[in-house]
């Protein structure tokens, strides 16, 4: 395989006889002038003159006085141009989008030499067109009228009104940022490419310092561009070499050839290098390879190189110049270079390494996600757990002091603190510079400066924050990401404060953005040795024998972008600016001509369907194997995923086990609940889990009140109403009067909230989806309150009474049981044990909503479907009671809160016999039979026979914890 460039090299150097130092070479890329001149020096054999290599923007500059204008500082002059002409008051936040698409399109504008007075006029009548464009083509004609048919203001709408007048502005627009930036003597490019082409239009393109200029690998080109190329052709100092030779790419039917033949007629070659050989059979080589993993491409690349070098078509590790890795998609980069062989050596990356993937750049972000959620409480700041945590967990803030972050991170989570106000994370320097709330884009400029010296400083990498001191430190290449930047801030800084425009804080992030976004940070090496590593663009002009190609996607490899224009489609295409059609055209132009000369082809793609991305593979694979009918080798590569039956998981009580359940015996320092018992029978599993081994699952913060909480307050606020009239009587006067009392119930309710979900000092008041909450809970109580004025008067004895006792379940064995009764209270000679449940009641097996049970041995079946657990729970709690009762009745009853508001409340419990439903008015009369039952539950817990096991009810698994680990 002869490159094309080599072609070129040998022939000038034959017919110069070796003297091309007055020979300017024109390239489409800088890399394809490194490897020209690669190719000089071994067609010459001997040291010469290099000649001058340039690439097309180098020459168009050379002939122009202006130097290339910084984008953000044309970005403040367009808007203070704006501003003057429009006598508007449109902030440069809502400007800033349309102003950067408005230099997108002067730059197309100048490129293409339109007229812009025309192409930006205000078009009232139709048959303008026909007087003002006469030196258009008609289909160029065409495309202009069916644009301005539909915005011809005939019903005088609103919306086309302001886009007639957002037009008019634009021409004096145009006119006046060219006019500034002439008096700075800087330009955009394009204005420079207009600058040199209308001198060329009027003659004046003289003293050019070469003796030839040679252009070569060119294929689309401005109209500036072919003015420019015309005039240096008519002079005679022109040479042109397009590399059409592929018959792919000279195929008609092929988008390739779009500027195929204009730009061999108008630009012809001076001298002959046609290829005759060894180009016809090399496309037989082609694999098409899906794969469905991004990572896994780098990964097949990485088999392929092997095998590559297994057969000799690498034939040497340290030579693998004859090879290319092409990267479409850019974030496979990283993955890529970890991938590569270890044998092959060196790597030459030719795409640099965007500064919006380093590490530095997620911490930015981090950064503005924390501002863009700050919030005011009270006037006081304060900021969005979610984006603490996550910012707390980036590296470089693990670096600044692990075990501050981690206390800091674990107290957020404990007190789930929602918004956390400043002081409370200021807790290092680091965290003092981050945790300061922006309120102006200056401020916001200087924050971002202070942050990034104080990770530039050198005692920062080498404190010794952590057990290891090497885990503190920053790579030279991380120093060199910081680097990069910090002076991109300082740069958007020194703009600000030089064009004197105020912007709030989430345009400065955004226009940050996008200046990081067109930063490379390119990686230095010897570019002519080693195996290359390259992006589509960087390919033009270059040969290699061997191709990778990832990323051959539809979307990836040709790119879907849509172009952020204020230039219509039809006004575009009318007036020659580049449309969609030249993106299509450059793309497969670069695809078959890429190809051509390559021995072996790896095109590799992605199969993974995820959101947008269908796992479609490239319309070029589709064209060359249904149009072109080339012989292609395809294969899937896929992943052996063999998925093992779910084995069942138990636990057998071994001498440790055991020793954790003696804990709940009698001397030991656990007691056993009745929410702990409810969940054995629940699954055993799950008890030995929770209960026994103590495992919890992380804590997180809980933005909205869960139900455990809600019933906590509630219950706090019950017990606070209550307790006043502890062992008195309760009259049902005062209760009305304290339903009436929304001041005091609303100060009951912020200290409940305060208590059991802000976990804070003092009480504050409630805002939001709490305060709709607290309305909630104020309701539930104001309803409890009315069904306990039926009962009055009553005594009330206690609330959240902690009983601990010790049971007995066999003559040698004592269990340590504990019980947290919601309420006791006497009514009418009988003691209620009340536990509140903050659900509706649940169905019974029979249908109704009663609380009701068939039998006692019901509360402690493991396969009974909808177990009367609550009922389990408040007869335990009873039957602790009665050994302090003094022989009184016992009447245990459940409020179900949400069964406040029937019309006949009921908190009694039945038992069903037959079909008639007896109250149970005293708990002594079933005392026995729920004793007995209740010891064979704990007697199967402490049976060192009978292992903790899953339990066979998948709906119990739902809402478990533990889920993760029995994977059912």
């Amino acid at each position: 395989m002869t490159p094309f460039l080599y072609r070129i090299a040998e022939t000038y150097y034959k017919e110069t006889s070796g003297n091309l130092s007055d020979i300017a070479f024109v390239f489409p890329n800088r890399r394809a002038g490194v490897f020209f001149q690669k190719y000089i020096a071994q067609v010459a054999k001997k040291p010469i003159f290099s000649p001058p290599i340039l690439t097309i923007s180098d020459l168009f500059c050379q002939f122009s006085p202006y130097l290339q204008a910084d984008r953000t500082s044309m970005l403040f002059i367009l808007y203070q141009k704006f501003q003057a002409l429009s006598l508007s008051n449109e902030s440069f936040d809502d400007f800033v989008f349309w102003g950067d698409m408005l230099l997108n399109d002067f730059d197309d504008v100048d490129k293409y030499v339109a007229n812009p007075e025309q192409l930006f006029r205000n078009i009232k009548e139709l048959k303008e067109i026909d007087e003002l464009f006469d030196y258009l083509t008609p289909n160029q004609l065409d495309a202009i009228r069916q644009f301005w048919g539909n915005f011809i203001p005939i019903n005088e709408s609103r919306k086309k009104m302001e886009f007639l007048a957002i037009w008019e502005l634009l021409y004096p627009l145009y006119c006046a940022l060219r006019e500034e930036l002439q008096k700075k003597n800087i330009a955009y490019e394009g204005m420079i490419f207009r600058d040199v082409a209308e001198k060329a239009l009027s003659k004046k393109l003289n003293n050019i310092p070469y003796r030839r200029i040679v252009f070569i690998g060119l294929n689309v080109l401005s109209k500036s561009e072919e003015i420019v190329m015309s005039r240096l052709r008519d002079m005679g100092i022109a040479d042109f070499y397009w590399d059409y030779y592929s018959p792919l790419v000279c195929d008609k039917y092929n988008k390739a050839s779009f500027f195929l033949s204009e730009n061999r007629l108008k630009y012809p070659s001076q001298y002959d290098i046609f290829e005759t050989d060894e180009n016809t059979d090399n496309l037989s080589q082609i694999e098409i390879i899906g794969i469905p993993s991004a990572v896994g491409q780098a990964k097949q690349a990485c088999k392929i190189l092997s095998e590559l070098l297994k057969n000799k078509d690498i034939p040497n590790p340290e030579k693998a110049i004859n090879t290319a890795i092409i990267l479409p998609d850019e974030h496979l980069l990283l993955p890529m270079l970890y991938s590569v062989p270890k044998e092959i050596d060196p790597i030459n990356v030719t795409m640099g390494y965007t500064l919006s993937n380093t590490p530095v750049a997620g911490l930015m972000e981090e950064i503005f996600d924390l501002q863009k959620h700050l919030r005011l409480i009270s006037g006081q700041p304060y900021f969005y757990h979610r984006k603490v945590l996550s910012l707390l967990s980036h590296r470089y803030i693990m670096i600044s002091g692990e075990k501050i972050i981690l206390e800091l991170s674990n107290y957020i989570r404990k007190y789930n603190r929602v918004f956390i106000p400043v002081n409370d994370l200021a807790k290092n320097e680091l965290l003092k510079r981050i945790f300061t709330p922006l309120t102006n884009a200056q401020e916001a400029a200087d924050y971002l400066i202070s942050i990034l010296e104080y990770l530039q400083q050198e005692h920062f990498f080498t404190s010794k924050a952590n057990d290891e001191k090497e885990n503190n430190k920053l790579t030279p290449l991380e120093k060199e990401f910081l680097y990069h930047y910090y002076i991109t801030v300082n740069r958007l800084k020194e703009v600000m404060t030089e064009y004197k425009t105020g912007m709030n804080v989430s345009t400065f992030f955004r226009l940050l953005n996008k200046m990081v976004n067109n930063i490379t940070i390119p990686f230095r090496g010897e570019p002519l040795s080693g195996l290359q590593i390259m992006g589509v663009l960087e390919t033009r002009a270059l040969d290699f024998e061997n191709l990778i190609v990832l990323s051959m996607n539809e979307g990836i490899f040709p790119v879907k972008k849509v172009a952020n224009t204020f230039i219509p489609y039809n006004l575009r295409k009318g007036f020659g600016l580049s449309t969609s059609e030249h993106q299509d055209s450059i793309y497969a132009y670069y695809f078959y001509r890429m190809i051509y000369r390559a021995k072996k082809i790896f095109l590799i793609y992605d199969t993974r369907t995820e959101g947008t991305d269908i796992g479609e593979m490239s319309r070029y694979i589709y064209q060359m194997k249904y149009h072109y009918r080339l012989p292609l080798k395809e294969k899937l590569v896929t992943y052996d995923i063999s998925v093992n039956d779910i084995q069942p998981i138990y636990v057998i009580k071994t001498e440790n086990v055991k020793k954790q359940l003696d804990r709940f015996l009698s001397g030991g320092d656990r007691a056993l609940s009745a929410s702990a018992i409810n969940t054995y029978i629940n699954c055993p599993l799950q008890f030995y889990l929770q209960s026994v081994e103590r495992v919890t699952p992380d804590d997180d913060v809980s933005e909205n009140i869960e139900a455990s909480t809600f019933g906590s307050i509630y219950h706090r606020v019950m017990e606070c109403i209550y307790n006043r009239f502890k062992g008195n009587l309760v009259m049902g006067d005062a209760l009305e009067k304290i339903q009436k009392d929304d001041t005091f119930l609303t100060g009951l309710i912020e200290s409940a909230f305060n208590e059991c979900y802000y976990q804070k000092d003092e009480p504050q008041r409630l805002t939001g989806q709490n305060y709709l909450v607290g309305e909630i809970i104020r309701k539930y109580v104001k309803r409890t309150l009315s069904s306990d004025r039926k009962l009055t008067p009553f005594l009330y004895i206690e609330s959240e009474r902690l009983i601990e006792t010790e049971h007995s379940i066999s003559p040698n064995k004592t269990v340590r049981l504990k019980a947290f009764i919601d309420r006791v209270d006497e009514v009418k000679g009988k003691v209620r044990i009340i536990d509140y449940k903050s659900g509706a009641k649940p169905r019974s097996n029979s249908g109704s909503r009663e609380i009701v049970f068939r039998k006692i041995e019901d509360l402690f079946d493991k396969n009974l479907p909808n177990r009367p657990k609550a009922i389990m729970q408040v007869f335990m709690y009873a039957m602790m009671y009665s050994k302090i009762a003094n022989g009184k009745n016992l009447k245990p009853g459940i409020y179900y809160l949400r069964s406040l508001f029937e019309h006949n409340f009921d908190w009694e419990i039945k038992l069903k016999i037959d079909k008639t439903n007896k109250i149970i008015e005293d708990f002594h009369d079933i005392c026995s039979d729920f004793t007995n039952h209740f010891n064979q539950c704990l007697n199967e817990i402490f049976d060192e026979n009978i292992p903790f096991t899953q339990t066979n009810d998948l709906k119990t698994c739902e809402y478990c914890d533990f889920a993760s680990i029995c994977k059912r």
